[in-house]
């Protein structure tokens, strides 16, 4: 029986990662154009046939060290490398691989950059902003409130589904990453924002005489909101604190940075956020760190100013 190719395999990896770890849609497009873009070089080397017995400790570090030549940012090293690893433990759970080539490779470390936040009094300014009683301005100002208000990712917040609000608790059932469930609260200009929009909503839907798709979010089109669509209502809304690289967990990144300045406890942080392990949450504590540093060398009159 001869060897499977690799680049075969990628149906099946993919499947895996969206049936079996339950991954989005978007992280298994991610992972798969990740391990395409291996095989493109690898099969360049051994064939358009390359075999699991070709998927070799010295192939990956032949394509990290030429990522490296060709000045690739070490985070998008770290990204291709984690998506190899993944395709081998997959290898290897089919009976194709025996070990992971990966699991001898020393893993580069880097300090990763502290998240992007903007001052309470940035944000809510221009969250506080009037707006016009109408369909697309109502659901531009619900979709940042509900950002910043539950500090959701622009997934989790698209993925809501109307059975999952309780709008008179100001709850929200969420379906994060790995499909796991946890309630999150809103703020109460959040709730009132969504509770607004549904209105508005209704009477969009009534008045184009559309028929329901179902999903929460709508287009001007009446059709379920895009994630890309999304981020460009995102940028445009908040054009004035950061431009074009705004991005919706930015609001995400102040929704927890905020709560730990107000004296949340970390461990209830990471429960709102449903990061798995605290160490990812932790990363927040730095910002609020960096933050009283920069308020006491602009205050203190004997520190050192920048």
């Amino acid at each position: 029986m001869s060897e499977p190719v690799l680049r075969e395999m990628l149906t099946g990896f993919r499947d895996d990662i969206l049936d079996r770890r339950k991954h989005s849609l978007h992280t298994a497009d991610a992972y798969v154009s990740d391990v395409q873009k291996f095989l493109d070089q690898l099969e360049g080397v051994s064939g358009p046939s390359a075999t699991p017995l070709n998927f070799t400790p010295s192939a990956v570090r032949l394509y990290v060290h030429q990522m490296t030549a060709d000045g690739f940012a070490r985070a998008s090293i770290e990204r291709r490398r984690a998506a190899l690893s993944a395709f081998a433990r997959y290898l290897m759970r089919q009976g194709d691989l025996q070990s992971s080539p990966l699991s001898g490779l020393r893993q580069p470390r880097s300090r990763k950059p502290l998240p992007t936040v903007y001052p309470e009094k940035e944000v809510v300014a221009e969250l506080d902003k009037p707006f016009l009683d109408q369909f697309q301005p109502v659901r531009n100002h619900a979709l940042l409130e509900m950002l910043y208000g539950a500090g959701l990712r622009i997934s989790e917040l698209l993925g809501l589904r109307r059975a999952e609000i309780d709008v008179s608790r100001s709850t929200l059932r969420v379906t994060g990453k790995g499909a796991k469930q946890r309630l999150v609260p809103m703020s109460r200009k959040a709730a009132q924002a969504l509770a607004l929009y549904l209105e508005a909503r209704r009477e969009f839907l009534e008045t184009k005489d559309l028929t329901d798709p179902g999903s929460l979010w709508l287009s001007d089109r009446g059709k379920p909101l895009t994630r890309f669509r999304a981020y460009q209502i995102v940028r445009s809304e908040l054009a004035a604190l950061h431009g074009e690289k705004m991005s919706p967990h930015v609001l995400r990144h102040c929704f927890a940075t905020h709560l730990l300045d107000h004296g949340a406890n970390l461990r209830s942080v990471q429960e709102l956020l449903g990061h798995r392990s605290l160490a990812t949450t932790e990363k927040y504590t730095h910002v609020s760190a960096e933050r009283l540093k920069e308020a006491y060398r602009q205050a203190h009159p004997h520190a050192e100013k920048k």
